[in-house]
């Protein structure tokens, strides 16, 4: 999954089932797993050589438990910021199918909107223009929310800031 272009397999899935909600749903969600599933991975492999993990094995606590209980509350944070820039990445991916005519025909959406104005541009220019700057919007806001949950939620970060 991580050697294949993720719009490219995108565009295929939805192509082959059909333009719908459902199938496009379902062609993000395919897409958007591995860089997640990686991060966690990453995370689970670094925070199970800590002292407070052995500590906890030590102690006599079950797999499951020291699992639930103690990597994964540390490993969240990671997840939870590449989480929000996930979804802008959905929404890009979303609109740019969209704009190709593999949406669904019957919901709007601001790719749409971009690809169905594009045959009036000169006379009506905003057709295209708002539904782009509401995209630019959305994904900047969408970034700047997760880059301040990496602030917020890092704790090497957090060592920096002042107190106030």
């Amino acid at each position: 999954f991580q050697t294949i272009p993720s719009f490219v397999l995108a565009v295929v899935l939805v192509a082959i089932f059909r333009p719908s909600l459902g199938s496009i749903v379902a062609a993000i969600a395919i897409v958007s797993w591995p860089p997640v599933a990686r991060v966690t991975r990453a995370e689970f492999m670094t925070l199970r050589q800590r002292e407070f993990v052995q500590a906890a094995r030590v102690l006599g606590h079950s797999t499951p438990s020291i699992i639930f209980r103690t990597i994964l509350p540390n490993a969240l944070s990671p997840v939870i910021v590449l989480a929000s820039l996930m979804i802008a990445t959905a929404i890009l991916t979303e609109s740019a199918l969209s704009f190709l005519g593999l949406g669904d025909p019957n919901r709007m959406s601001w790719g749409f909107m971009i690809g169905s104005g594009r045959s009036v541009i000169r006379l009506a220019w905003w057709v295209s223009v708002f539904p782009g700057i509401s995209i630019f919007i959305t994904v900047l806001g969408l970034n700047l929310v997760g880059e301040g949950l990496n602030t917020l939620l890092n704790p090497r970060l957090a060592r920096r800031r002042p107190v106030a």
